[in-house]
């Protein structure tokens, strides 16, 4: 019996290194699942707030990295003119991975409502419909959903939840076809072994993630101004916004003496756990994710982690790997201070600890199996 054949619509995906989660999700989905299902993914041919289009010879090193068939689109109409005929092939399942792309959601969207796309379609939001998530242009996504709802776009849609908090939020936008079935985990890899770190050196923190507002810079920031222990903070990851970029160098000048930041600019998806090998505290006070596969990357490099309670990743102090707070400025202070206040030996304990936490998470076969079912059961139609 040949494999259902699964067209993966992602707005951004490998050679990017810009495009967050969705992309990690996507690249472990067809790693697990490559030998049940005949993929193909369909992503932008830029990068994230880029305009110069991927080379040929990075989007063919691309395929060959995610081991699948892979199509990258162009911008304006010639990109709109690719998708249409991507969706007219024969699939057994269109898989979106956003809520909110004009090309790689509304449009096959639109095509089903107009029976131009007779296919069954599972969509999974990435939790861009969170309420953390919407805080950044609210109204425009509020007016969004609304147009795609009273155009019927919606009817019959089948949405994939990754967490509990999700699914939940789906339901409360009166979704009532939702799976909930967690993302896959990275491949086993080899990991860095944590070294001790010197104790007369400033605590090595780091913050690794798309710069925008949802992901909490700003706060973290704001927490440092109050420490009293000394502190270096690596900055890593893409400016996903300037304005709120800019808010945050200058909150950088009103750090204490002995707080030092600096920035470094993105990193290869493929070099994160690498990275992060070289710090001791993973700071992340985030305001929503669904999933968090950087805050598993940290754990996987042996970081101990900071982290608000906005994600699925909690109860990390009685697993003796961090911290998971409520977004109060005072306690993440707090927090780093009594982190840096350990011994190194101690400090050193927990990170090995967390290392063995994120290794462990790499064990998922019942989510695979879960995730094998859905995309299994959602083809079903129409096979």
């Amino acid at each position: 019996m040949s494999r259902p054949r699964v067209l993966v619509l992602n707005p951004h995906f490998l050679p990017g290194s810009k495009g967050g989660g969705s992309v990690t999700a996507v690249v472990s989905l067809v790693a697990h699942l490559k030998d049940d299902f005949d993929f193909v993914v369909a992503a932008s041919a830029h990068d994230l707030h880029t305009a110069e289009p991927y080379s040929a010879a990075a989007c063919l090193e691309a395929q060959k990295k995610a081991g699948v068939a892979l199509h990258h689109l162009p911008r304006g109409l010639a990109g709109l003119r690719s998708m249409q005929k991507l969706l007219s092939q024969p699939w057994d399942l269109v898989y979106l991975n956003s809520f909110l792309s004009p090309v790689f959601t509304a449009l096959p969207l639109l095509l089903r409502r107009l029976r131009r796309l007779d296919l069954p379609v599972l969509l999974a939001p990435r939790g861009e419909l969170m309420s953390g998530a919407l805080m950044q242009r609210r109204a425009k996504k509020l007016l969004y959903l609304r147009l795609l709802r009273g155009l019927g776009m919606f009817r019959g849609l089948q949405f994939h939840a990754t967490s509990e908090t999700e699914r939940q939020g789906l339901r409360d936008f009166g979704f009532a076809a939702v799976h909930l079935v967690a993302d896959l985990p990275p491949r086993a890899q080899a990991l860095p072994t944590p070294r001790c770190a010197d104790e007369s050196a400033p605590l090595k923190v780091v913050f690794l993630s798309r710069i925008e507002a949802k992901k909490n810079l700003l706060f973290a920031l704001e927490a440092l101004a109050k420490v009293t222990a000394p502190v270096s903070l690596d900055i890593v990851g893409p400016i996903g916004n300037e304005a709120y970029w800019d808010a945050c160098r200058e909150a950088t000048t009103r750090l204490p003496d002995w707080v030092h930041t600096r920035y470094l600019g993105p990193v290869d998806p493929e070099q994160v756990v690498a990275t992060l090998a070289h710090y001791e505290l993973f700071l992340f006070p985030t305001r929503a994710e669904n999933n968090g596969y950087v805050i598993h990357e940290a754990l996987l490099a042996g970081c101990s982690l900071l982290i608000s309670d906005q994600t699925p990743w909690r109860h990390l102090a009685a697993a003796g790997v961090g911290a998971d707070l409520p977004l109060q400025v005072s306690q993440f202070a707090q927090a780093v201070d009594a982190f840096a206040a350990l011994p190194a030996g101690e400090r050193l304990a927990q990170r090995q600890r967390a290392q063995g936490y994120g290794a462990a998470r790499l064990n998922a076969e019942a989510d695979i199996a879960a995730m094998r079912t859905l995309l299994t059961q959602a083809a079903s139609g129409h096979r």
